[in-house]
């Protein structure tokens, strides 16, 4: 499954960067791999709010452990600020998830709170 990491590097980070340019893509790279993963892409913006965003296939059972691997390894260098990953879907894999919504919305699984 495809999933999206965004985050934020820390001062220290961007600080290392500019001491040391590299491309980080390579380490980002092993990491996944370590886990059965693989790196589609990396990107930087730099913005301010968003400093990068990866783009990666990790297989699901291993999800929670890269979580994990995020909050502890990562952050804990020092150089990533923040970091969250999230499921990316492609369009069209997400008919069947819109149908079992519809489905769910019929049989009235979730109401919204009401006012009264």
């Amino acid at each position: 499954m495809l999933w999206v990491s965004y985050g934020k590097f820390s001062k220290e980070g961007i600080q290392g960067m500019i001491a040391n340019p590299q491309n980080r893509g390579e380490a980002v790279g092993k990491l996944l791999e370590a886990y059965g993963g693989k790196l589609i892409s990396y990107h930087l913006l730099l913005n301010g709010d968003i400093d990068f965003f990866i783009v990666s296939d990790i297989p699901d059972d291993k999800i929670a452990e890269v979580a994990l691997v995020n909050a502890m390894l990562v952050r804990g260098s020092g150089a990533i600020e923040s970091i969250a990953t999230v499921p990316a879907m492609r369009a069209e894999d997400a008919v069947p998830q819109m149908q079992k919504a519809q489905q769910m919305g019929s049989a009235m699984v979730y109401q919204a709170p009401t006012k009264s």
